[in-house]
């Protein structure tokens, strides 16, 4: 596998809480960790997206912005892909034991 195990991810993390949670997610056995954030962070943004038309401006959620995708190339295997960014924008507690989203 091109990519971290679920296990490795698990083992890297430091808050008990977050960690007791990742032991308890099971992924299908082909699901990678990059696919996995790949769409739970499309999903926020698209939860956030949503919540923000009923807000007013100053107090919408900017921590989920929209991803940004490259030029669409061809794999070796003919398959075509594109390269996909996604971001995250917090306010975070300098220990790490806190963050919310930026609102704007």
């Amino acid at each position: 596998m091109d990519d971290i195990t679920l296990e490795q991810l698990t083992e890297a993390v430091e808050d008990e809480g977050l960690k007791a949670t990742l032991t308890t997610l099971k992924l299908p056995e082909d699901f990678t960790i990059n696919e996995f954030f790949v769409k739970l962070l499309d999903a926020a943004s698209i939860a956030a997206s949503r919540e923000n038309e009923n807000l007013e401006a100053g107090k919408k959620i900017l921590g989920y912005p929209p991803a940004t995708n490259g030029a669409i190339a061809r794999a070796g295997s003919g398959q075509l892909f594109f390269p996909r960014s996604h971001s995250v924008a917090s306010r975070v507690v300098v220990t790490l034991d806190g963050a919310t989203p930026v609102i704007g």
